[in-house]
């Protein structure tokens, strides 16, 4: 009998985003993969990439199942019925366990599977509660974590500081850490010198970007989250001699498009602003620029922070967890609160002759996905015996 693992998140971008390779190391297990998610509210992925995705599923021999799990926490008649949705798939298929992900799919999936008798894998992608962080995290998700730690089996985190806190506060049978899902470290560090240079002057030349400018870029979501506002705040602090040479883009989708170019204009660096939207060719962006900065108030493991310092570029980052893992200040970065746009301001003023070499960091192989995938084998090896 065929032995069948679910994975669930309330959107389709977290699996979509986080969860290719563990679905493949299920199926080289001998798992049957069936993925439970909203694919028609899909979360932050454009509709072309979750069609992609949707795709993949099929190519791949996933069983994909609609829930139709809402936003954020969801409404109690909208949980009620994700509740119903999921157990009629529980009652279909007898899983060896299931693997969750973000607040509210992990705690209704949880919720289930306990009903099921089903063990439970929960990777924590950065709990809603942490240092420094807003009360209203602390006194909202901390108990409805803790409470439901009790029928967790693995709990998995992905940075340095939710894992000590884990540690110490939930209850899971087994609390491990990986490095978030990891990147090609590997592969990063094949890339030549030459290849960087041509790609430097391909986006150069397709943004209209100055060769002997110096570009600043972010990646990630438009969002309040994602805090792209105090970058332009920091260039609004400068004089205008001091920023008439720096370019500033960003790659990502999301509801503050306008806002942030509405602040550009303000201080008329609108023709030095772009927005890029979706794109596809993040490495290469990374070798166009002078300066990654990443300036988040929340991550659980900032992947385009992480993708900028192994693709060599020295990043301006949040003190923040998650961040704080991969960034040694004076080496591959520097760290900044990310409500102080004139501390931002100085760093930048103080890089702006960086640029035009690429470094690696040997501390940045523990980074690397083939670690984090024997952690996964090892973790997933465990069940359905």
């Amino acid at each position: 009998m065929t032995k069948k693992v679910l994975m669930l998140a309330a959107k389709a971008n977290m699996i979509q985003q986080f969860n290719h390779r563990n679905i493949k190391i299920l199926q080289d297990l001998g798992y049957e993969v069936h993925v439970a998610t909203n694919m028609v509210d899909f979360g932050s992925m454009s509709a072309e990439e979750n069609e992609r995705f949707k795709q993949w599923m099929i190519d791949n021999n996933v069983i994909a199942h609609q829930v139709d799990f809402e936003r954020r926490m969801g409404s109690l008649k909208g949980n009620i019925r994700s509740i119903k949705q999921l157990r009629q798939i529980f009652k279909k298929n007898d899983f060896a366990f299931i693997h969750v992900h973000s607040p509210l799919g992990s705690i209704l999936g949880r919720l289930v599977a306990k009903q099921y008798k089903v063990p439970t894998i929960y990777t924590a992608h950065g709990f809603h509660f942490f240092n420094g962080g807003p009360k209203s995290g602390w006194l909202f998700f901390y108990p409805l974590e803790w409470i439901f730690s009790f029928i967790t089996d693995t709990l998995i985190t992905i940075n340095d500081e939710d894992y000590a806190l884990a540690r110490k506060h939930m209850h899971a049978k087994n609390i491990v850490k990986i490095n978030g899902i990891g990147v090609d470290v590997e592969k990063a560090w094949t890339v030549t010198d030459e290849e960087k240079i041509l790609a430097r002057k391909k986006i150069r030349k397709e943004l209209n970007i100055p060769e002997n400018s110096f570009l600043m870029s972010s990646v990630g979501e438009l969002s309040d989250r994602k805090n792209h506002k105090v970058v332009l705040e920091a260039l609004r602090m400068m004089t205008s001699e001091q920023r008439q040479n720096i370019y500033y883009i960003i790659a990502g989708t999301g509801a503050n498009g306008d806002l942030l170019n509405e602040l550009a204009n303000s201080f008329n660096f609108g023709s030095n602003f772009k927005l890029l939207g979706y794109r596809s060719d993040i490495h290469e962006i990374n070798y166009a620029s002078n300066l990654s900065v990443f300036p988040s108030f929340q991550e659980g493991l900032g992947v385009a922070g992480l993708d900028a310092t192994v693709d060599g570029v020295f990043v301006i980052g949040s003190n923040k967890r998650g961040i704080l893992d991969y960034i040694q200040s004076g080496i591959n970065g520097e760290l900044f609160s990310p409500d102080d746009p004139n501390s931002l301001k100085i760093l930048i003023i103080n890089l702006l002759n960086i640029g035009g070499t690429w470094n690696k960091f040997e501390f940045l192989k523990s980074f690397d996905d083939t670690n984090i995938d024997k952690t996964m084998i090892l973790r997933y090896g465990g069940y359905g015996k």
